[in-house]
């Protein structure tokens, strides 16, 4: 018998161009996400699209929702 060694890929969360690093593995991934609102205020609407597995990385798109305002 072999000693497999399993690896969780790394999250990325990915805003536009702008990549995130994962500041809490152990949280769930929009958890994770919300540790950023400080620096941006924004993704406190935010949700995530669905990962994509790009190497040994797992890729999170954020989608934030604009907000409208009537005028």
């Amino acid at each position: 018998m072999s000693g497999a060694i399993v690896t969780r890929p790394t999250r990325v969360f990915k805003m536009g161009a702008i990549r995130l690093a994962d500041p809490a593995p152990n949280l769930p991934p929009i958890d994770a996400v919300k540790l950023y609102e400080k620096a941006y205020p924004h993704l406190a609407n935010a949700v995530l699209g669905e990962p994509q597995l790009i190497g040994d990385e797992l890729h999170f798109p954020i989608k934030t929702h604009e907000v409208k305002t009537k005028g």
